[in-house]
């Protein structure tokens, strides 16, 4: 047993380290990293009635992996506890400590189960040592993809039902994206508000979607953590019906004059020889004002392309991605003052990152714009609509 304050400072420290090598920790690790809140903010929704925290059945090998070692370093949970409290900036440590294990004017002696204290340290691992931003180099490095996919890395999903943080598909849920977003129609809606409009409104087609097994669990422990709350975009509501896409110019700059955050829009004339019919790329890409960086940090944006054919008045094709730019290049695009990094600038091939995708359907105009609300942010809409009036 390590008796010393130091001591067990410096075993708890190379025991955390060890953690962070195991099997275990790097299986979970970018679950955890795209459920969109701290996992000991997360642990909080799993609270019973009888004030116990059940292990989630995608943290139960990294919580077994944590107890063994930590009983193999013969760590004491006072040293471990104090550990943590120290060392954690938002509190949830002190919040567990109070409330359920070391309760203010109750005995030092710690009575408490020991899951839970390894599943209170296995958060404390992940929300401290995981990952901090998006990198869409990183998500590339790590993707595991079961089923056949396209050259974008989707694949077709027939059938699949949408959840609030999840979707279900050939029995197994998938945590959606990090990238994806997951803003609301109504208040009280059970699905993002692109996976609404998907379902309510298209009919034919195919729906394909980014299947990484590392957001996937089985369909019965399926990842729910959302909580109500009055973050929605506004609309849709339908407002160009009378747009002419053919007379629209190539290029379309809008730019908020508080934030200086722009819209862009490319629309570039195209020939489907199959259909022997003329159509149009009509893309949209989010240009957020970023006044400072380091050259080579990464600068994501969201894209959203359709097919549209003129003469039928259809999209056949709507996707939507994320493109990443180094911010020396994305600088130059930004000011469209560089010929040779001109505005409509595409990142590289691996780095414009599709996340879903309808395609070989029939898509109003109205779809288009209602899917182009409900996945832009919200800061965009109105500039879209500018762009459409």
């Amino acid at each position: 047993m390590v008796s010393s304050a130091k001591d067990q400072a410096d075993v708890i420290e190379q025991f955390l380290f060890e953690i962070l090598e195991t099997e275990e920790y790097k299986a979970v690790e970018y679950l955890a990293f795209s459920i969109y809140k701290p996992m000991l903010d997360y642990f909080t929704s799993l609270r019973t009635k009888e004030n116990t925290f059940p292990t989630p059945p995608f943290l139960i090998p990294l919580v077994t992996r944590v107890g063994e070692l930590f009983c193999e370093k013969g760590i004491t949970g006072d040293n471990i506890l104090n550990y943590m409290e120290k060392n954690d900036s938002h509190g949830w440590i002190m919040y567990y400590d109070t409330a359920f294990i070391r309760r203010p004017g109750a005995t030092e002696t710690i009575q408490v189960e020991a899951e839970f204290l390894f599943l209170i340290i296995s958060g404390f691992i992940l929300d401290t040592f995981g990952k901090k931003y998006i990198d869409i180099n990183d998500m590339l490095l790590g993707e595991q993809f079961a089923y056949e996919t396209n050259q974008y890395g989707l694949t077709p999903v027939p059938g699949v039902e949408f959840r609030a943080d999840s979707f279900i598909f050939d029995g197994k849920a998938y945590l959606y994206n990090l990238l994806t977003n997951k803003s609301k129609i109504g208040f009280f809606d059970g699905m993002p508000g692109f996976a609404k409009i998907i379902t309510e409104n298209v009919d034919s087609g195919d729906i394909l979607l980014r299947l990484d097994e590392r957001l996937a669990v089985p369909a019965d422990q399926i990842i729910s953590y959302s909580t109500l709350n009055f973050e929605k975009f506004r609309g849709p509501q339908f407002h160009f019906t009378d747009t002419d896409f053919t007379k629209a110019k190539t290029i379309i700059v809008h730019i908020d004059s508080k934030t200086c955050d722009k819209l862009l829009m490319v629309i570039k004339k195209d020939y489907d020889d199959t259909r022997k019919k003329a159509f149009l790329h009509i893309e949209i890409e989010t240009l957020p004002y970023c006044p400072t960086g380091e050259a080579n940090s990464p600068c994501i944006t969201t894209f959203l392309h359709g097919m549209y054919y003129p003469e039928d008045d259809v999209f056949t094709h709507i996707d939507y991605t994320k493109n990443q730019y180094i911010y020396s290049d994305y600088e130059q695009k930004y000011a469209d003052a560089n010929p040779e990094i001109p505005i409509d600038f595409y990142a590289e091939k691996k780095l414009h990152y599709k996340i879903w995708c309808i395609e070989n359907g029939t898509y109003s105009r109205e779809i288009w714009y209602k899917l182009m609300v409900a996945s832009l942010p919200k800061k965009y809409h109105i500039l879209l609509d500018e762009i459409l009036a």
